[in-house]
């Protein structure tokens, strides 16, 4: 299983992308948000994926940033919420938008989203909920002056070598939370970050 392609722009739809990778060609399904993220024809385009197998063929889902690929991955756990439905919602709500939908049980948010009935919405801010608290709970800790120093510098190298900031954020909080504050240099955070891309 991959998690993530990085390639060539072939074609860019209302609904999915092609993307070349070393020669050969991805179909992959995308929410709208996600599409708005991904640049046009011949750019390069980093693409987190999850496929979803069927009996006799697979999807590739594409998702811009890990965060919406983890919404993505635990909203099709839910009973009756399959690949579709999760796109529609994902396509109409930011990540951090759907989180807030859930944690204040805006089912009339949900039943405004186009294949979304109240039964299905129901289902989904209340199965959700716990999902969102964990999520919550994986949010890093207020960075110190000097965490934010390395944050943005690290942040600012990886844009010069082509990353957009809201596909590595996570990752490099979460790299500098675990850095020991004498490892806590842009040099360390950066080798690092990009070590767990390449992967």
């Amino acid at each position: 299983m991959f998690s993530f392609v990085k390639g060539k722009v072939i074609k860019k739809a209302t609904s999915f992308i092609e993307i070349e990778v070393n020669g050969l060609g991805f179909e992959i399904m995308m929410s709208l948000n996600s599409l708005k993220d991904v640049g046009e024809f011949g750019s390069e385009a980093l693409i987190y994926t999850y496929i979803v197998f069927r009996d006799d063929s697979f999807q590739i889902y594409g998702f811009s940033t890990r965060e919406e690929k983890e919404i993505f991955r635990e909203l099709i756990k839910i009973s009756g919420v399959g690949p579709k439905i999760a796109l529609a919602i994902l396509s109409y709500l930011k990540v951090e938008e759907f989180i807030d939908c859930v944690a204040k049980n805006e089912i009339k948010k949900l039943t405004g989203l186009p294949g979304i009935g109240k039964k299905t919405a129901e289902r989904v801010l209340l199965e959700f909920r716990e999902k969102v608290k964990k999520l919550k709970d994986k949010e890093q800790p207020e960075l110190t002056s000097e965490s934010m120093r390395v944050y943005e510098e690290t942040i600012s190298a990886l844009t010069v070598l082509g990353y957009q900031e809201n596909k590595v954020r996570s990752l490099v909080l979460e790299l500098i939370a675990k850095l020991p504050q004498n490892e806590l240099t842009v040099e360390n955070v950066l080798k690092h970050t990009l070590k767990e891309l390449v992967k």
